[in-house]
């Protein structure tokens, strides 16, 4: 708790960017990652929500590029065209249909989880990406291992995950980015208050 306190509020103090980078060195490997899939969680919160509040017609309507029914099955069309009102579909019908028939455990669940699983990936090769780019940045100064890295670069990291899933609530998926940013302005910036870390 106190290197997150320390990483998330610890700007240009000396003194405390020496305690911070104290503390990551004596964090745990479960400690780490944990905090990683929390930051994890943090970041996809935004995604996974606007996701739940998109009703089915709209949901498929996004990911097959036009409407929804196309992209159905020809006998699940031909059942939707039954039951509709006036023999054609309507949003409604799709939307009824879909939810009668499991959308939300057979569908939405799924592509929550992969939106996870994808976005879960994208955080592995960033953060990796940091490390390295960290241990080059240092080859003039005190260098820190791997694990030391990799916690500066986590432990930085809440306040962005923090302010980017409340950025992601208005602009989902824009906010990846900012966060990507931020952490990145974050760990440098600390780096370089504290050579001899």
């Amino acid at each position: 708790m106190k290197a997150v306190t320390l990483g998330a509020f610890t700007w240009k103090n000396q003194g405390r960017i020496g305690l911070f980078f104290d503390r990551v060195k004596e964090t745990g490997a479960v400690w780490l990652a944990l905090h990683f899939l929390l930051l994890t969680l943090c970041v996809n919160f935004p995604v996974m929500f606007s996701m739940a509040r998109l009703p089915p017609h709209e949901l498929f309507s996004r990911l097959n590029g036009g409407e929804s029914a196309r992209s159905l099955p020809e006998p699940v069309r031909e059942a939707l065209a039954e039951n509709a009102p006036g023999g054609g579909e309507s949003v409604d019908d799709f939307n009824l249909m879909m939810i009668e028939n499991g959308y939300g455990a057979r569908i939405l669940m799924p592509l929550m989880g992969m939106t996870f699983g994808l976005v879960l990936i994208i955080q592995v090769v960033f953060y990796g990406c940091v490390v390295v780019f960290l241990g080059i940045s240092r080859l003039n100064v005190t260098p820190l291992p791997i694990r030391g890295s990799l916690g500066l670069a986590l432990y930085s990291s809440t306040l962005p995950a923090l302010a980017a899933a409340l950025f992601g609530l208005f602009l989902p998926t824009v906010h990846i980015i900012v966060f990507y940013f931020l952490v990145m302005f974050f760990v440098f910036q600390r780096s370089r208050l504290c050579p001899n870390g």
